[in-house]
């Protein structure tokens, strides 16, 4: 999708947001005490986190992370692929940090598009995708990252979920790429071929275009966006 495109869906997208009259239901309990967390380098260094980010990073949900410029994106997963390209440093998704097996919830309406384990070091590991058709000129898609391997077991492809249905439970970092236990929640607005996997991470020279494709999803989830 071309950036004329890709803009055109974003407003389409935009415009439903500010129409919809339905609450969201919340994507995981607890989301109205989470304390912001950063994961730039500014943020990295004012949690102390010298070495890299810890696998357990205390007690208290954290979130935060759309459109962050990370410094901590050093497996094979974000890699230029030649010596003349830029790594995937850009976070255009929304990171939740909770305990492992916290559960997940639909925030509106939708079905089942695609899941797989996504089992490299630093990637989403279990990972579930729904698609939202919420208009007949609107449909969008919700990735689902770093879950718990069980999620997958009785899920199908097509499976209806409403608004509020647990359609997961955080992974631990045995089965989720290796991370600190949260969930990533991504909007896509054209998910093209793409099953049970999309890149969250995108490089700095295609951030303006990566952030009509993946808006903020606080909006979405009934959140504010600063």
């Amino acid at each position: 999708m071309g950036m004329t495109a890709a803009t055109a869906r974003f407003k389409l997208y935009q415009d439903w947001l500010s129409a919809r009259t339905v609450k969201p239901a919340p994507v995981m309990a607890g989301l109205n005490t989470a304390r912001p967390l950063k994961l730039d380098a500014a943020g990295m260094a004012a949690e102390g986190w010298w070495a890299g980010m810890p696998l357990d990073i205390g007690e208290g949900l954290r979130i935060g992370g759309y459109d962050e410029d990370r410094a901590l994106y050093d497996s094979d997963v974000f890699a230029a692929t030649d010596a003349d390209d830029e790594p995937r440093t850009v976070h255009l998704a929304l990171d939740i940090w909770a305990p492992a097996g916290t559960e997940v919830h639909a925030p509106v309406h939708g079905r089942v598009h695609s899941f797989q384990d996504n089992d490299n070091l630093k990637d989403y590991g279990p990972t579930v995708i729904l698609e939202h058709m919420v208009s007949p000129d609107l449909v969008f898609w919700t990735l689902h990252g770093h879950l718990s391997r069980d999620s997958l077991e009785e899920l199908y492809v097509g499976k209806e979920v409403a608004a509020g249905d647990v359609i997961a439970q955080l992974g631990d970092p045995n089965e989720n790429g290796g991370w600190a236990p949260h969930l990533h929640v991504q909007v896509i607005l054209d998910i093209g071929d793409k099953i049970g996997d999309f890149p969250g991470v995108f490089r700095r020279r295609d951030r303006d275009y990566g952030r009509l494709l993946c808006p903020d999803p606080r909006p979405l989830l009934g959140m504010t966006s600063s």
